[in-house]
């Protein structure tokens, strides 16, 4: 899977380790869920934490430019669940499959 860009001209130093942590992890050919979710919910954290220190035009710079970032995470949430389907999906057709032929 390519490499995602999570980091804009507005990403504060903090926020850029999150990122490079969940940017690493989107290009492994079989990312770990599970540290997805934490690194997730960590960056969501420190962005609602962040956005209260801000004036209101430095919000509205921060908040439009995370709206693509948000995107393109939503749209590799959306990617790993469908592989994760697909293979639940093989594993149970592969069950029905022992079982017909025992």
């Amino acid at each position: 899977m390519k490499k995602l860009t999570l980091n804009h001209s507005y990403t504060p130093a903090p926020l850029k380790s999150i990122n490079q942590r969940l940017s690493e992890l989107t290009t492994e050919n079989d990312p770990d869920e599970s540290i997805f979710l934490k690194l997730a919910i960590e960056r969501d954290e420190f962005i609602q934490n962040y956005i209260k220190t801000l004036s209101d035009d430095e919000r509205n710079h921060f908040v439009t430019a995370e709206l693509q970032v948000n995107g393109a995470l939503v749209a590799y949430a959306e990617g790993l669940f469908k592989e994760s389907l697909k293979q639940l999906s093989g594993l149970i057709r592969g069950r029905k499959a022992v079982k017909k032929y025992r």
